[in-house]
């Protein structure tokens, strides 16, 4: 096994700039024994769409995190993410109608008209907190809206978030179990208030309905369903457009090339996946004795697939791979996950970040930095917490 000394469990670790030693990864020791954390680390993008395409070799059933105590776990909450076949793809036919394209393309005028607003509140002269006001509340509003939340409750939901999220860190207030509390006493109310009165276009009631007609969830399931749209939704499209926002005025070459060729949009989006990674990773459990690389791996260690570090794999991405580029085509990343996991809401991410950037570009262009940045203390989602920007 390597001698590579890396801190790979400390949050720290990502909260920094960790490329430079996911690059030692790759060339080093591909499949990584992380002695402190007692897992694998896999850093190259053969070996993570490997492990992502066979969930009968490589489990989510005990957690998708690194091992921490301070990280949400299969002990805390019957997510889907925690399921194998047969139950997960069970699980996610039932609202595969809500993340279907027609359903997603027919959403675009209301966040388009979302993104203008909070775009028109942008003062300008003034330095503002890009990750707060601009990055956070369209997410926010989308997901509350798609679960029929009342908009008073809008800012209530952005905390509960960010507490469960950033459990970890000493900036975001409110602790991560009073605000799963008070997440589940919403959600039960929400629910409650469905079953009594269904709505025709309503993802609560979608469920509830289809419960009702004998499908194979409960209650829990369906809360389940509305904690992991509320968070997952939530903090990577937040994270999305606070990191691409940052991507582009540090690379004002690549912010003037897409001023001038808008059209290419789409690309800047799939970019800013790749380069920024929303998610860091996600994480398997080997179901049996296997080799990977030549390493012998043993049922029942953990395997995290670093997504930052496969990303800029340059066997797949070329020479160029650690470079940001609007223009990169094809771009295959990996940001979304493969395979069974591959997360069922990345085209509704792409969407709000799309026409988000629209509305931004032409502000953009007379943006500028306008003091340190400051990232969240975690490891799956080390997002921008604070970023002062100025609109000229």
């Amino acid at each position: 096994m390597s001698g590579l000394q890396l801190p790979l469990h400390d949050p720290e670790f990502y909260r920094g700039d960790p490329f430079p030693a996911f690059r030692r990864l790759r060339e080093q020791s591909p499949v990584h024994w992380h002695a402190e954390g007692g897992w694998w680390a896999i850093s190259r993008w053969d070996d993570v769409r490997e492990v992502s395409s066979r969930p009968d070799l490589f489990s989510s059933a005990s957690g998708v995190m690194i091992p921490d105590p301070a990280e949400i776990g299969p002990g805390d909450i019957d997510l889907m993410l925690f399921t194998d076949p047969p139950r997960h793809r069970a699980l996610r036919q039932l609202i595969r109608d809500v993340f279907a394209p027609r359903r997603i393309r027919a959403l675009e005028p209301r966040i388009r008209e979302l993104a203008r607003g909070v775009v028109e509140r942008i003062p300008a002269g003034a330095a503002l907190d890009f990750a707060e006001e601009v990055a956070a509340p369209l997410p926010t509003i989308v997901i509350a809206e798609l679960l029929g939340i009342d908009p008073a409750d809008w800012e209530r939901f952005r905390s509960w978030s960010d507490a469960i999220i950033g459990e970890l860190d000493p900036q975001v207030p409110g602790r991560r179990a009073e605000a799963q509390e008070a997440l589940h006493r919403y959600f039960l109310e929400v629910i409650e208030d469905r079953r009594r009165r269904p709505r025709a276009d309503d993802f609560v009631s979608g469920l509830l309905a289809a419960r009702e007609r004998g499908a194979p969830i409960d209650e829990n399931d369906v809360y389940c369903f509305c904690w992991l749209l509320l968070t997952a939704g939530n903090e990577t499209t937040r994270n999305l457009i606070a990191q691409g926002t940052h991507a582009l005025l540090s690379h004002p070459e690549q912010l003037a090339q897409l001023s001038r060729e808008p059209g290419r949009m789409h690309r800047a989006v799939e970019e800013m996946l790749r380069w920024c990674v929303p998610s860091q990773y996600m994480a398997r459990t080997a179901a049996c004795d296997l080799e990977l690389r030549g390493q012998k791996i043993r049922a029942g260690q953990k395997l995290v697939m670093l997504y930052g570090a496969a990303n800029r794999d340059p066997e797949v991405f070329g020479p160029d791979a650690e470079a940001f580029r609007i223009d990169r085509d094809p771009n295959p990343h990996l940001s979304f996950g493969y395979g069974e996991h591959v997360c069922m809401g990345a085209g509704l991410a792409r969407l709000e970040a799309r026409l988000m950037f629209e509305e931004l570009l032409p502000l953009l262009r007379r943006a500028a930095l306008d003091g340190p940045v400051t990232r969240m203390r975690a490891t799956m989602t080390p997002g921008i917490l604070h970023m002062p920007v100025t609109f000229a």
